[in-house]
């Protein structure tokens, strides 16, 4: 990141407002390699060796120093305060590799450096969503399943991902897919209307449906699918559309 003078910050890139993303620290880049990592234990009196209970991860937070390209104003500052200044997580990209997406905010204390004549920077502290980065949202072809039919979906992540699954059934009755990389129990519709529209988002355990007046949740076996590191074999059974929509998670910042 750190060598990148160019980001996007939530839809907008920082060359629009002649702002460089810079480091002025001298020797070597130093930036955020894993998510802080916090041992979660239980000390019982008496017992010398605590006992593990797992490990807790922190959302990631790193600086962000930009710099004015032209220098600044009174305008110029509060045109980028109210770009950077954010109620919500937004996406943020550098130009050295636009394709890891980091969920965030500006937080904490920031300050602006200068030298009393216009030319300075800014410092401030991005605090993201989560412990980890992600890849932009990648759609799947459409599969047109005719009965039954084998696919592979690739997770070039580091993590387990759940996906948004669409599927646009194509004659009344059941729809079943397995994952053979896991063998978990398969995800299964018991029944769906020819020609109706649904969207399972995985990761929230959603259901949705075109037909009104109607929901899912009672013909659905909750089991969610969870696609695995690697390469992800899945057989789906029952005449349909679906397409696949999903994010890489990545471990390193």
């Amino acid at each position: 990141m750190l060598e990148s003078l160019g980001f996007n910050f939530d839809g907008i890139h920082s060359s629009q407002l002649d702002i460089l993303n810079v480091y002025v620290d001298a020797g070597l880049f130093q930036e955020v390699f894993l998510p802080t990592r916090t041992i979660n234990e239980v000390v019982i009196r008496g017992r010398d060796i605590p006992y593990h209970q797992g490990v807790s991860l922190a959302p990631l937070e790193f600086p962000v120093k930009i710099a004015f390209e032209e220098g600044f104003d009174s305008e110029k500052i509060r045109e980028v305060a109210r770009w950077l200044c954010k109620n919500y997580y937004a996406p943020l990209t550098f130009d050295s590799n636009p394709e890891r997406v980091f969920y965030g905010m500006f937080v904490n204390e920031s300050s602006l450096t200068h030298n009393g004549i216009q030319q300075g920077y800014v410092t401030l502290a991005f605090r993201c969503n989560s412990p980890y980065s992600y890849s932009h949202f990648k759609d799947s072809d459409d599969f047109h399943i005719d009965g039954e039919q084998i696919i592979e979906i690739h997770n070039d992540g580091d993590l387990p991902i759940k996906p948004i699954i669409d599927i646009y059934k194509v004659g009344r009755g059941s729809l079943t897919i397995n994952n053979f990389s896991t063998r978990d129990n398969p995800f299964e519709f018991d029944i769906l209307e020819d020609q109706e529209t649904i969207t399972v988002d995985n990761e929230e355990e959603t259901i949705e449906t075109d037909i009104s007046n109607t929901d899912r949740y009672d013909n659905f076996n909750d089991n969610y699918i969870t696609l695995e590191r690697g390469v992800n074999r899945l057989i789906i059974t029952g005449s349909c559309i679906v397409r696949f929509q999903y994010q890489f998670i990545f471990l390193q910042g």
